[in-house]
């Protein structure tokens, strides 16, 4: 089971009815209750027969308790059997009566109580049958409380759990009346974080039947189920408002942005799949919504239609801000738009059909009106395109959730609730960013002109360089990405579109311009940058494990300052150094003489100190079978996205507790407040950290509500950006050319010391730095080490700012602060 905060509110409330019931029904059979009603579900000897993921998750747990599978006994308790049961519990004088139950109950009690008074009240209209059962619930739990009180009263059972009815009303107040106020988000106490997990009452020892409280049918109950979704979903919005507004101010990074949030949105997809099979037995999602926003308009005093509309459209649209909050103006464009698109045609949006949205100016002077016609430009437009990828561009290398919300939407003629999130979250981040929004867009393509120069550049680089540890195969890949670039530089949704035009016999309009769908979704142009930069990544890291070019300066670079023979610092390596850590290169501590230097890198080539020295015989291998150790494995949290948003095959239904996982496994931290401006993204040492023979279902993020593990995969997203980011084939490359520069220098005292077959091919330029590290230790000689100093030190004079410079071109500044 997840931990409760990892759940939605309206699961939270299900369980503790659930419980409620189980608790009843399980005690009663215990203690001698015989019932038709228990006894019909399921005839003795059988079981249930669960389906899909609730006979997945049964499987699941029978194969981790035990060889043999046992039965899986389920039972609905009728509301009607609440009160006999409790009656016959407390029949039984010594029953005790958890305390777990009372307080279940409690809660229960106070998430239900008030909404039918609370409607009438505002003057709704109401349905006298529904509001009968909700009504008839509610006094069956406060009878059933009032029994079982009774009965601890009796046995003089402390519980100090006893509730007061006037405590119910007040607190029912305080949780409902403000459910649509303005939401903010603030970082949880300590108090929070270490609070105990809400307790339920179990079932009776021995009992492994699974219990539901009877399905609710009523409109109030939908109203519950829903406010509660709503309230969940809405703090979801504010903390993607809040990634978007610190990217605006220039504080997070464009493709963390985009995989949170779209994740974000995967999350809220989740916490809906508690509440949408309640929708089909009232109308469906357009009459809940409907219904839902125009309660919320009447207890917010306003008519939700406008009477003195002469047009087919009556909606008030005073009620705006409402209607923001209840999703409702967003699933009536989204419906709008599906009706009126034809089988397997695309969408031509032509500019200026529905008005024109002016980024530059003023939303919140806006009337109600006047801010749904600039959420009917931009979602009109921006539908246009998202129709024109799924009936035009059968390859394009990622999906949002809004795009996978149109192929849905597309397939089955009906609007998904997510999409409809997807759609206002959409529609959030422009209201957000207003005339900066294409900043996504530029981002992305100078990103991407700039991985196309870096694969230009290593086939130039090793056009006659090659080396067996690097198959043809490899460089077929990397060609592949180059096209794959070029593919998306060249605008398929444009041509889509343009091949439209042209099945109709119509000019392409001027206004048309390329690449319109990336322009206007910071979200797209995110992810898209995220699965170049990672296919980039892969290779980089691959790339420098098989030449050994960035691992082993890194070992001659440490073993010179070390030894003081190196009077300046090289940025490029400090700043790979600093990024992914001396754990990632250097096998236990970092070495520090000049005896750990040579025997360490020894180890990390994978042979042995014998195949530097005098003793090493003409035909013996320098590198044991194993082959040398390549860098560890970094950005944990960022490569958990790669099957999703690269290779397409990632699983869409992320959890909280899929969440929890991944931001668990981050090496980056936040100390201080964003409150007063002191929070600080650091690293956490690898050393302090414990070593976790097995990844465990609890950590510190599972008391995360959804929206604060939001914000933990921004941050631990955000400190991954640069190790993300930095291009290490350029890094191979100026390390390669270091060694070069290292050898040519060394290479007459190399001879002399080594003889001229010290190296045969220059694919052996990385053992140049086992000979410099073996003299001081073989031969008592210091003067090759001091020798590469020179060189290494001349080097990085005129080309140790390579890879910084690349970064500053693409916009990702570098500085460096000295710690005191």
């Amino acid at each position: 089971m997840l931990p409760p905060n990892l759940v939605s509110t309206y699961q939270q409330y299900k369980n503790d009815t659930d419980s409620v019931a189980g608790w009843l029904a399980s005690t009663a059979r215990a203690v001698g209750y015989v019932s038709n009603s228990l006894a019909q579900q399921l005839p003795k000897g059988t079981s249930a027969r669960l389906k899909g993921k609730a006979r997945a998750e049964a499987k699941k747990k029978q194969s981790s308790s035990s060889s043999t599978p046992a039965p899986v006994n389920k039972y609905i308790i009728k509301i009607n059997d609440f009160i006999p049961l409790a009656e016959f519990i407390a029949s039984k004088r010594d029953v005790p009566i958890p305390g777990s139950l009372i307080a279940t109950l409690r809660r229960v009690i106070i998430a239900r109580g008030g909404f039918s008074s609370k409607l009438a009240n505002e003057g709704a209209s109401k349905d006298e049958i529904s509001d009968a059962k909700h009504g008839y619930f509610l006094d069956i739990l406060k009878k059933v409380q009032e029994i079982l009180e009774a009965q601890t009263s009796t046995a003089s059972t402390s519980l100090g759990t006893s509730l007061d009815k006037s405590d119910v009303k007040a607190t029912d107040d305080d949780d409902f009346s403000n459910q649509f106020a303005a939401l903010k988000v603030y970082e949880p106490s300590e108090d929070f974080l270490n609070a105990p997990e809400i307790e339920r009452p179990k079932l009776h020892e021995g009992d492994n039947g699974v219990y539901e409280a009877e399905p609710p049918t009523s409109f109030e109950d939908l109203y519950i189920a829903l406010t509660m979704l709503i309230n969940d979903l809405n703090k979801i919005r504010s903390r993607i408002e809040w990634i978007w507004t610190n990217y605006r101010d220039g504080f997070f990074e464009l493709a963390a942005c985009a995989v949170t949030t779209n994740t974000a949105i995967d999350l809220a997809r989740k916490l809906m799949e508690d509440v949408i099979p309640m929708f089909k037995s009232h109308g469906g999602l357009w009459e809940v919504l409907n219904r839902f926003h125009i309660v919320q308009a009447m207890m917010k005093g306003y008519e939700p239609f406008d009477e003195s509309s002469n047009g087919t459209d009556n909606f008030n649209y005073d009620t705006y801000d409402i209607a923001n909050d209840t999703y409702i103006l967003t699933y009536r464009l989204l419906d709008a738009f599906t009706r009126v698109v034809q089988p397997r045609v695309i969408p031509l949006y032509k500019e200026g059909m529905f008005g024109h949205y002016d980024p530059r100016s003023s939303r919140d002077s806006k009337s109600g009106y006047q801010k749904f016609e600039e959420d009917r430009v931009l979602l009109m437009k921006f539908f246009a395109e998202l129709m024109a990828v799924e009936r035009g561009v059968g390859d394009y290398p990622v999906e949002d959730e809004f795009l996978r919300g149109i192929k849905e939407l597309a397939s089955t003629k009906e609007v998904p609730f997510y999409l409809v999130f997807a759609a206002q979250v959409f529609l959030d981040i422009h209201y957000i960013l207003r005339e900066n929004v294409n900043r996504g867009f530029d981002t992305l393509q100078a990103n991407l002109h700039f991985l196309d120069t870096e694969i230009q550049e290593h086939f130039k680089f090793h056009k006659d360089l090659k080396i067996n540890n690097w198959a043809p195969g490899n460089d077929q890949v990397i060609r592949y990405l180059k096209a794959k670039i070029q593919y998306i530089l060249g605008d398929p949704v444009y041509k889509a579109k343009n091949q439209a035009y042209q099945k109709l016999r119509e000019p392409v309009p001027v206004s048309m311009e390329p690449n319109i769908m990336l322009k206007m979704s910071p979200v797209l142009s995110g992810l898209v940058l995220y699965h170049f930069r990672s296919s980039m990544w892969e290779i980089g890291i691959g790339l420098a494990d098989a030449w050994g070019s960035i691992t082993y300066s890194l070992y001659l670079y440490n073993a010179l300052q070390s030894q003081g023979l190196m009077p300046n610092s090289w940025p490029d390596m400090d700043l790979v150094r600093t990024i992914l850590g001396d754990s990632k290169f250097f096998v236990g501590d970092t070495p520090k003489t000049p005896d750990e230097h040579f025997k360490k890198f020894c180890l990390q080539m994978g042979t042995t100190a014998a195949a530097f020295t005098k003793k090493r015989r003409g035909n013996l291998a320098l590198a044991s079978r194993s082959g040398p150790r390549g860098i560890i494995d970094g950005v944990p949290v960022s490569s958990m996205f790669v099957d999703r948003y690269r290779r397409g095959t990632g699983q869409v239904d992320w959890t909280a507790e899929h969440i929890a996982r991944i931001v668990d496994r981050s090496m980056w931290e936040t100390e201080g407040s964003e409150e007063d401006g002191t929070l600080i993204l650091g690293q956490v040492d690898p050393k302090k950290l414990k070593p976790k023979s097995k990844p465990t279902k609890a950590n510190k993020f599972s008391k995360f509500p959804p929206e604060e593990l939001i914000r933990a995969l921004m941050f631990a997203l955000q400190g991954e950006a640069l190790e993300f980011t930095l291009p290490y084939t350029a890094m191979h490359r100026e390390c390669w050319e270091l060694l070069r520069a290292v050898r040519k220098h060394c290479d007459p005292l190399l001879r002399q010391i080594f003889t001229p077959e010290y190296m045969e091919r220059e694919t052996e330029l990385p053992f140049v730095v086992g000979y410099i590290l073996c003299a001081p230790i073989e031969r008592k000689d210091m003067r090759l080490l001091v020798e590469a100093g020179a060189a290494v030190t001349e080097f990085v004079r005129s080309d140790g700012n390579t890879v910084i410079n690349l970064l500053n071109s693409i916009g990702v500044p570098v500085i460096f602060e000295t710690e005191e």
